[in-house]
């Protein structure tokens, strides 16, 4: 019984799966609430009733959190369940919402997710509930978590595909869109214009929105600091990078970075709160500091600093919460807990917001770390570790070894990825490991001088011309580099996979790695 909690299987990684599956199933169906309650309630008892017996005591709880994952979902998205905004069948020209988050700039227009609780059809009001993108065009502010009704029209997304588009062909896309939205839980769009009376029927938190208006301000600044000695495509890129705001990238561009496999790149994520930390880490070398303490300042630097300046973006807060974990994690016991850190970190993630499961964004993130921490060291173990032994040039070698293990990297959180891609997307696109070893330097130096270029553009305008350009020279390589790779069609293939197909594999791709990580472990073991 005891062997079946031993590193790497541990209590963490039972909980955590459980509670996803939970949460996956009360999307699927909600009529058993009642009875997974009542479930959840009688394990927890016989649990704490079985106290003595420690194991089958833990056994028990763990397994307890499928149904309370079941129902914790469901009493969340308890009105969405019941009364889906998206099912609504009127003209809506009236609402309640809850102002979510903020969403960028988008046409020279403020948006921001609002939660709608009540619409008004002209005649009655109606307790329909969903999220909606709104735009707001008035002079008066908006803040997270204030309480608005407004007076103007609220459009649903499936009225506004159906309307603008009588292509039979275009009908197929058009149900996926929907969906996708719906999975999301974002069922519409409105706008407040200049005209409207819109009524703040309660203001949100004063701290957090204080933190939201410098943070606005703060990207105005970085926004005019890159602006001033670039062109805008440019600029438009550099600005992708750096806040995340891809919204002025035209088309085309963002078009050849998807075709190549890194529209990441101008996603913040992860892999932009990790450049941040190395960036950091770089400045505090200069300082008498060990390795340790400048990792653990530069990451809660990057933790704490980063994601007020992306407006705390979903995705962003998401790769905070796994960093912070893992680095906790590496910082007291590096060589075991990251796989636990990183289940933490998911936990965390879905109990805030089950609905991530969903998230395409989260479900990649989350495996192309799981994939790197489990099959790097193994990689490590087998042929970095050897190459290192090798009598060879030492600059040369040291490069190889750098090189290597940059791309083994890539390809190991591909691998992960790759059965859930294929499913989201019906296609396996093998340039992104090629366009990865090019992109991810490339993006390093444009977030690195462009944080450059924003410090000297503040304390002596002049001095800011030299950074900026090179952001705009790494910027057009970077999408030359997009172009060219985004041309290559041969290592492009249409595939499909089923969800469960998908899933299954990506199990058996886990599980392989896990038993390779026992052997390593067992060997490092036998040699100490």
């Amino acid at each position: 019984m005891k062997k079946l909690f031993v590193y790497p299987i541990t209590y963490i990684i039972y909980i955590t799966l459980l509670f996803a599956i939970g949460i996956s199933l009360a999307f699927i169906n909600q009529d058993f609430i009642y009875i997974s309650i009542i479930i959840s309630i009688i394990l927890i008892i016989i649990s704490i009733f079985l106290k003595n017996k420690y194991y089958i005591s833990i056994m028990i709880l763990i397994f307890s959190c499928l149904f309370i994952g079941y129902s914790y979902t469901i009493i969340r998205y308890y009105d969405i369940f019941n009364n889906t905004l998206g099912k609504f069948d009127k003209e809506i020209e009236a609402y309640n919402a809850k102002i979510l988050s903020y969403d960028g700039v988008i046409g020279f227009r403020d948006r921001y997710i609002a939660y709608v609780d009540k619409i008004y059809d002209g005649t009655n009001w109606h307790n329909y509930c969903g999220n909606i993108r709104l735009y707001n065009n008035s002079l008066k502010p908006l803040f997270i978590n204030d309480e608005i009704t407004v007076s103007s029209k609220l459009n649903l997304y499936k009225n506004i595909l159906t309307n603008n588009n009588n292509n039979n062909n275009n009908e197929y896309d058009n149900e996926i869109i929907i969906k996708v939205l719906a999975d999301r839980m974002l069922y519409g769009t409105a706008a407040i214009y200049q005209y409207n009376n819109f009524t703040v029927q309660k203001r949100g938190f004063s701290i957090f929105n204080k933190i939201n208006y410098y943070s606005i301000k703060i990207r105005n600044i970085i926004k005019e600091s890159l602006g001033a000695n670039m062109e805008a495509i440019p600029y438009s890129i550099a600005q992708g990078i750096m806040i995340g705001d891809k919204n002025i990238i035209p088309y085309h561009i963002r078009k050849y970075f998807i075709d190549a496999g890194i529209s990441h790149i101008l996603s913040i994520s992860g892999l932009h709160i990790s450049m941040i930390i190395s960036i950091l880490f770089l400045i505090l070398s200069f300082f008498s500091l060990n390795f340790y303490k400048r990792i653990l300042i530069s990451s809660i630097t990057a933790i704490i600093i980063y994601p007020p300046i992306t407006l705390f973006s979903v995705s962003i807060m998401r790769a905070s919460i796994m960093a912070l974990c893992l680095l906790i994690s590496y910082y007291f016991d590096r060589n075991r807990n990251s796989i636990n850190a990183l289940f933490i970190s998911a936990l965390i993630i879905l109990i805030l917001n089950p609905n991530s499961i969903k998230d395409i964004s989260f479900q990649f993130s989350f495996l192309a770390a799981l994939g790197i921490i489990i099959y790097y060291p193994i990689f490590n173990f087998y042929i970095i570790r050897n190459l290192k032994n090798i009598k060879f040039n030492n600059i040369i070698k040291n490069i190889s070894v750098k090189l290597l293990s940059f791309l083994s990297i890539n390809i190991f959180a591909l691998i992960t990825v790759l059965p859930l891609s294929i499913h989201h997307f019906s296609i396996l696109n093998l340039t992104s490991i090629l366009a990865n070893i090019f992109a991810v330097p490339l993006s390093f130096i444009i977030l690195s001088s462009s944080l450059i270029t924003v410090i000297t553009y503040n304390i002596y305008k002049p001095l800011s011309i030299f950074p900026a350009r090179t952001v705009e020279f790494c910027s057009n390589l970077l999408i030359n580099t997009a172009y060219k790779l985004s041309r290559i069609n041969f290592l492009k293939y249409n595939l499909s996979l089923n969800l469960y197909s998908a899933v299954f594999i990506t199990f058996m791709i886990v599980f392989i790695g896990i038993i390779f990580r026992i052997i390593i472990n067992k060997k490092s073991v036998s040699k100490k």
